[in-house]
């Protein structure tokens, strides 16, 4: 992101910056269910429940720019 910036190249930097948060908040997702897998280790019922809470996600797309 640096050299995107020393060049000011603002459409990738906003892009990187997009990404990066991105990245973050998946990582916080899939930690948080790998949490809850630890939590429920051994429980069949558990991981029904998790299942169904997995699966009833849905995609939300960012607001567009304008």
């Amino acid at each position: 992101m640096s050299l995107a910036m020393d060049e000011r190249d603002h459409a990738s930097v906003s892009a990187l910056q997009w990404f990066v948060t991105e990245q973050v908040e998946e990582e916080s997702s899939a930690d948080a269910v790998v949490q809850q897998l630890k939590l429920m280790e051994g429980s069949s019922g558990g991981l029904f429940m998790l299942n169904r809470e997995l699966g009833a996600r849905t995609f939300t797309p960012p607001p567009a720019e304008g």
